[in-house]
């Protein structure tokens, strides 16, 4: 099994990544006891990892996709970390798709790199022009259950073993649909831990599965809180609102207060566009210990959540 990191630039791949630790990256105070767990279970089941890849870009707004001057910086640090690069992409408008392709340009110069789309169009595009890009299938391109207000709850719970395989289904288990990315030249889908556990099965079929730790995420919107902060009423939540990168500043977060379930204690938060959910301890020694049975292909530690971005 793999391990790779998602960075929010060169500066994070030049610093320490040899033993993992919260004190290592700037996630802040809200979310750094979960990074904390995430690096002590990767500790007790694997030992000291060597992380082979890093991850770089933004799968949620096309707001975040970064430059091209960036791009270059990341793939060259990793080269000389011997370090190979897979960029995220998010879904695009056709101004986002021009933002994409010098960037896909920049990445067939520097070999056989990954790109992760989450958008058909960026697909089309990479078959199209820069077929020695591997394409990999996004997350937010997974149709799950992913509400974490209730899907922990089930996880819990005495439901039969038939009705939680459900639950923890998604897309992915439908051999038309993986026949079909197949085709298209996709072997690799990334996923979420889910709350309620994830089914693997589709993995037995020689679909490469790679898994997010320890943030997942539940929602995702072209429309921005963030953006209209500053906004009159009857003017939030416009599509199209001027970014100014105010996500970059702003983090809600969620508790259950009025949930009828022993989980007021849970949040979650919502980041520019996107709303997020942490993984508990629970959650990710259910993933480790699924890892062991060899259908995990690749495991990405997200010091952060991943919104951030790098200053142009």
């Amino acid at each position: 099994m793999d391990w790779s990191i998602q960075v929010s630039g060169a500066a994070d791949i030049r610093s320490d990544l040899a033993a993992l630790n919260a004190t290592s990256f700037d996630c802040g105070s809200k979310l750094a006891p979960v990074v904390e767990l995430t690096c002590r279970l990767i500790d007790e089941y694997f030992g000291p990892v060597h992380l082979s890849r890093c991850v770089y870009g933004n799968e949620f707004c096309e707001h975040l996709i970064p430059s091209p001057a960036h791009l270059k910086d990341v793939l060259s640090v990793a080269a000389e970390r011997e370090m190979d690069v897979t960029l995220l992409t998010p879904y695009v408008s056709d101004a986002g798709i021009d933002l994409l392709k010098p960037l896909f340009e920049l990445l067939s110069l520097n070999g056989a790199n990954e790109v992760v789309f989450n958008d058909w169009g960026v697909l089309n595009l990479l078959r199209r022009e820069f077929p020695l890009l591997t394409p990999v299938q996004g997350r937010l391109m997974n149709k799950s259950l992913r509400d974490p207000r209730v899907t922990g709850v089930y996880a819990e719970s005495d439901a039969p073993a038939p009705a939680l395989v459900s639950l923890r289904r998604s897309n992915l288990d439908c051999a038309s649909y993986t026949g079909f990315l197949s085709n298209l030249g996709v072997d690799s889908v990334e996923l979420d831990n889910l709350p309620q556990g994830v089914d693997l099965s589709f993995a037995e079929n020689g679909v490469k599965a790679n898994a997010y730790i320890p943030f997942g995420f539940i929602s995702t919107s072209r429309i921005c809180m963030a953006a209209g902060i500053h906004y009159d009423k009857i003017d939030k939540f416009q599509p199209g609102a001027p970014c100014h990168h105010e996500c970059q500043t702003h983090l809600l977060e969620y508790a259950y207060t009025n949930t009828p379930f022993s989980n007021r204690d849970q949040k979650f938060y919502l980041k520019g566009n996107s709303y997020f959910y942490v993984h508990t301890e629970a959650m990710l020694r259910g993933l480790f210990e699924q890892s062991r049975s060899g259908l995990i292909d690749r495991i990405v530690f997200q010091p952060r959540l991943p919104m951030n971005w790098e200053r142009q």
